[in-house]
């Protein structure tokens, strides 16, 4: 199975990559909403997110690329067996699936789909957990429209 260090390293990778696009793409946020009327740009709040993000995952790359490890991984391996490795490779396929799905139609249809996609390919069966997951985008949902007064259309 694949290293704890070279996964992470991997995973470094893409999440520095993933912080530069998307610090890009809130550049064209317009200034409006609550941070607009503090003087505050609408950009400003997820970039400084993503720069902290960046920060973080830059310095786990620094301790595995001088240490070789960070915490307790040394040696250690990212699944146990290859239905583990099968259920998390699948998860990358359904968040790609979900980001495209926000951007085409918005938040809302990809939280429902993002739930049950997840389940799905973690191999889950009981019924019972897709309700569950299903009430709860709902109610994230309704918080946000009713409770915050923002839509996530």
């Amino acid at each position: 199975m694949l290293s704890q260090r070279t996964a992470n390293l991997i995973f470094i990778v893409i999440i520095l990559a993933a912080c530069a696009y998307f610090a890009w793409e809130a550049e064209g946020f317009s200034t409006s909403g609550l941070l607009a009327s503090s003087g505050l740009p609408s950009k400003f709040f997820p970039q400084l997110l993503l720069g902290i993000m960046a920060v973080c995952a830059a310095f786990i790359g620094y301790l595995y690329l001088v240490r070789g490890a960070a915490g307790g991984d040394a040696g250690g391996t990212v699944f146990e067996n290859k239905t583990e490795a099968r259920q998390g490779i699948l998860m990358l396929p359904v968040a790609a699936a979900c980001y495209v799905i926000w951007r085409s139609f918005g938040f809302l249809p990809m939280a429902i789909v993002m739930g049950p996609l997840s389940l799905l390919a973690m191999g889950v069966r009981a019924p019972w957990f897709y309700v569950i997951v299903l009430a709860m985008t709902a109610l994230v949902a309704l918080t946000f429209t009713y409770g915050l007064g923002i839509q996530l259309i």
